[in-house]
Parts: C-alpha cells; structure tokens; sequence
C-alpha cells in the first residue's frame, strides 16, 4: 500500500489530489468519471461540503509531503448493482504533531452499517503507523452511541476524555497497543513468490505464447499499469450498457484481481514475479490473444491468466470470485 493508494477486501482509498478536490467542487458525476466509479444519491456524506474541500484543497497544495496526510475518496469495489461506488471518505488531519496524528471518516447513508468506516478507517491506521515517528492515533467524535463511536471501538481506541471541540469526546490508540494486536495490513494474504524456474501452471495452451511475449516486455510502472486496466474496464463497461453480451462483470473481477496482484507487490518481490504480475494485467488489457473482450467468452482467456497467476502466487484468495 502506498501514500497514493491504499486496498482492502472491499475498498480502495484514493488520495485526494487538488485534481480530486476541483473536480468535486464542481461537480461530483464529474468526480466519478475520474474515479471510475458510481456516485450514489447520498453524496457527499456528512461533514464534507464545499468549504471542508477547499480547506483539503489548500492543505494538499503546499508539497508533496502532505500527500496521504488528507482526505481519501473511499470506493467500494461492488456496490449494490455490482459496480464500483463511491461510499465516502476517510482521512488524517494533516502531518503527525508531536508524534499524534488525527483521523476522522464518513460514509454515505445507504452503505452505513456495512463495516466500510471501519474497513477503511483500519487500513488509514495502519498506513499510519508505518511511520515510526507516529506514537498514537486519535479521533473525535459525539458521545452518544452511534456508528461513529462503535468505530472506534472496534478499531481498539481507548476513550481519552474531552474532545477539542465543545460537545465531544477524544478516543486514541498507542503505537504499543496496535503492535500487539497486529495491524490489518499484516494478517493480510501476501505473495509467495515462486521460483523462477518454476512455470505458472494453469495458462491455458492457446493463451500460452501471448503469455511468453508479454512476460518478455521491459516492466511498467505500477500505476501506468492500473491506468491501462481501470481504462480497459470502462470501455467494456461502456460496450455492456448496448450490449448484454459482454461479460462486464466478469471483467470487474479480472481488474479487481489484477490491481490486488500490483498492491501486493512490496521492495522485496521478486523481478520475475512483478514480470508475472505484469502479464496478468498486460493480458487483461491487450487484444492480440485474438479473442475480442467485447465478444461472447471473450474474455475466458483473460480470467485464466489472471486466476493461474494469482495461485501461482500464493492469492488463491483472489481468483475465488473468477470461478
């Protein structure tokens, strides 16, 4: 995970670049565009309106360092209709001050209740306190009993007393307490790199020498590599809404994976397994294995690569929802 992106079972957290935050400011379909998701009818989520963007706007505008350190657009990867939504946001309060750092976070009516605050609130945690100078992470909210405090709860915050506001209520969490619970990010399935030796069995023969070419190509940078999906992706998504025929949830998934693959990827992985990475996404977005991805079954091969590459790995955890 990275300051730009971070990825959970359901959720991406998107960094709120100034681009993000015009764009919102103006128009929140528009917003979508750019995320590749829906907006649903309850956006913004509370707390979030036109003077909290344009504070979020000057705050990300002072330099890269304050990147992470703001809000991020939360999208849930399968929304009611099986399309990637939306569903609120989370973030810090600026760069840490005396070793703390503040959260807060809001989600959209209709997808409360559903665990996303907290999902998204403890991937943001534990991003956090990957930076060693960070001691403890803080949150204010109401004292009465709500979602917002049985957040919060869950997450393992202690209540501290008085918040800073009038009218609420301060919860934290110490570094020591999150080293001894074990961060989210930590009990998360990661890769198994394989010996290079060791061929990636399940590639279907006929997908096999489209599989050597691309395994051949210089590596690409991690986020080209997410543009060219999420840009393949909308125009199969495009192509469904005219015609039923193509499979734009099969494709979901194969993105869905794909990018899973990319963000698993740490210092440490293997060059041969980033090549392997590479072409599951690479043949998800090329046409020259001859099949059409806007064709019946079209995307049959691609859904292969990606689930022989995913076990290959060790992530048998993502190919399930291929099968």
């Amino acid at each position: 995970m990275t300051a730009r992106r971070l990825t959970t079972t359901r959720l991406d957290l998107i960094t709120a670049t100034a681009q993000h935050v015009l764009v919102a400011l103006d128009d929140g379909i528009k917003l979508g565009r750019l995320l590749g998701a829906d907006i649903p009818p309850g956006w913004p989520p509370e707390h979030i309106d036109d003077a909290v963007l344009r504070f979020t706007l000057d705050k990300v505008q002072r330099g890269p360092d304050q990147l992470g350190w703001w809000t991020r657009l939360v999208v849930l990867r399968r929304g009611f209709d099986d399309r990637p939504v939306l569903v609120g946001v989370v973030g810090c309060k600026g760069r840490p001050k005396g070793g703390v750092v503040e959260i807060g976070y809001s989600v959209v009516g209709d997808y409360q209740r559903r665990g996303i605050a907290s999902e998204a609130a403890g991937a943001l945690i534990d991003w956090v306190f990957e930076h060693d100078e960070v001691q403890q992470v803080v949150a204010e909210t109401l004292p009465e009993p709500g979602a917002s405090v049985r957040v919060v709860e869950k997450l393992g915050f202690e209540s501290l007393g008085t918040g800073s506001e009038e009218g609420t209520v301060r919860f934290g969490k110490s570094r020591a307490r999150w080293l001894a619970e074990g961060p989210a990010a930590r009990r998360a399935p990661k890769l198994v790199p394989q010996s290079k030796e060791l061929a990636v069995a399940g590639i279907p023969p006929v997908a096999r020498a489209i599989y050597d070419k691309l395994y051949a190509e210089a590596l690409r940078d991690a986020d080209a590599l997410r543009s060219e999906i999420r840009d393949h992706l909308a125009r199969i998504e495009a192509a469904a809404r005219d015609n039923p025929y193509v499979d734009d949830a099969l494709a979901r998934d194969i993105a869905r994976v794909c990018e899973a693959l990319l963000d698993a990827v740490i210092d440490t992985t293997p060059e041969h397994t980033r090549r392997q990475i590479q072409v599951a996404a690479r043949y998800f977005v090329t046409e020259d294995d001859g099949d059409s991805d806007f064709a019946i079954g079209g995307l049959d091969e691609d859904a292969a690569v990606a689930n022989a590459i995913a076990e290959h790995l060790g992530r048998r955890d993502l190919v399930a929802a291929l099968l």
